[in-house]
């Protein structure tokens, strides 16, 4: 029941993304606040699986953000899930926060680098990971219960949020997610 409920509301997500009709609803947030969220969510399945989380920033100076919270935590959740989904028991997955330098007063560069020592994948598949319905091979659908479509939405939310992503991987030797994204920082006045 909870796959195919997950199954249709990454359908429906992806026809909202294909139609335009997603707006994101920037309010101010806590970065920390976000990133406490994603652990607590994450904690039985990482419990479950023995595997070692590591989430921490680096060079965060602005922790209150202008985002669209709820589509922040798709992509990240998204991310973070299939680190965990994909990582064997006893393996780690991290996120790391950092703010880069160069961002236009009122917003700062915020880089999400997930990382995971997980099944990884082959240079060929990582060409094609962000097409609708891609999975590098039959058996994941069956071993990881995925249907491909959650990278075609990470890609889509992070192309309208004005940032970009990489992705980095060998088969064997897990992955690398590297997402940057301009956020406007709460400046205050005083």
């Amino acid at each position: 029941g909870n796959h195919l409920l997950s199954l249709i509301n990454d359908i429906l997500d992806m026809s909202h993304i294909e139609s335009g009709k997603i707006h994101l609803d920037e309010k101010l947030c806590s970065l920390p606040e976000i990133l406490h969220g994603l652990r607590n969510i994450l904690q039985a399945d990482i419990h479950a699986k023995q595997l070692e989380l590591q989430i921490d920033t680096v060079d965060v100076v602005d922790e209150d953000i202008y985002c669209d919270k709820l589509r922040l935590n798709q992509v990240l959740l998204n991310l973070l899930s299939n680190a965990v989904k994909y990582t064997g028991a006893g393996g780690h997955v991290s996120m790391r926060i950092t703010e880069k330098s160069g961002a236009p007063d009122g917003y700062g560069y915020y880089e999400f680098s997930i990382k995971d020592s997980g099944i990884g994948m082959s240079p060929e598949f990582v060409a094609h990971i962000f097409e609708p319905f891609t999975q590098e091979n039959q058996d994941a659908r069956t071993n990881y219960n995925g249907v491909g479509l959650g990278m075609s939405i990470v890609k889509k939310l992070v192309d309208q949020m004005k940032g970009s992503i990489e992705v980095e991987s060998q088969a064997g030797q897990g992955s690398a997610v590297r997402i940057t994204l301009p956020l406007r920082v709460n400046q205050a006045w005083s």
